[in-house]
């Protein structure tokens, strides 16, 4: 099992945590000696923080870790990355879509519903930064962020197969120009 050093979210590490307690049968005991062994960094400093001896049982232990590292502490300026989330030059939108994912689990963590997948649905399309793109997705009536991105992608190879047709219109269009520009400029000059 990999360290704990506060940057990644307490709720998936403690699953992790609590599935290989369960396969190598640890008490709460063996549970608490591991996990203070698994602390690294700020969350490490937790430790120190409370003294020697303070934390005295598993369930503590975990209590504090949620405190200090858990979503609630975190929700608001999670809430504000999603908010301000903006797709980045060269991101490819799955890419956006993931992080949308796991800034929605961060903000609203919980099981998901129908709720959540519109609002995660309706932040892939503000951030994506083009209000022409995001009513065009729109106007295909997505219901889930998977939806969305789908059509998302489907709308992008679109866009960059009429690009490159015209990209290599002009390009065929110059040729044909070429020879008479060519005569034309040895003729006048």
């Amino acid at each position: 099992l990999e360290k704990f050093d506060g940057t990644t979210p307490i709720e998936a590490y403690l699953i992790k945590f609590e599935r290989a307690a369960r396969h190598n049968g640890w008490n709460d005991e063996d549970k608490l000696t591991q996990m203070t062994c698994s602390l690294k960094g700020a969350a490490e400093q937790l430790l120190w923080e409370k003294g020697t001896g303070s934390v005295g049982t598993w369930s503590e232990l975990t209590q504090l870790m949620r405190e200090r590292f858990g979503s609630e502490s975190l929700q608001t300026l999670n809430q504000t990355k999603l908010q301000s989330r903006r797709r980045q030059d060269g991101e490819s939108l799955s890419d956006l879509a993931n992080e949308i994912r796991r800034l929605m689990i961060l903000t609203y963590p919980g099981e998901q519903n129908v709720m959540h997948e519109n609002v995660a649905k309706e932040h892939f399309l503000q951030a994506l930064g083009n209000i022409k793109f995001s009513n065009k997705i729109r106007e295909r009536e997505p219901k889930t962020l998977n939806e969305a991105l789908r059509i998302a992608l489907q709308l992008e190879v679109l866009a960059s197969n009429v690009a490159a047709v015209e990209n290599k219109e002009k390009s065929a269009d110059k040729e044909k120009r070429a020879p008479a520009q060519l005569v034309r400029s040895y003729v006048e000059g």
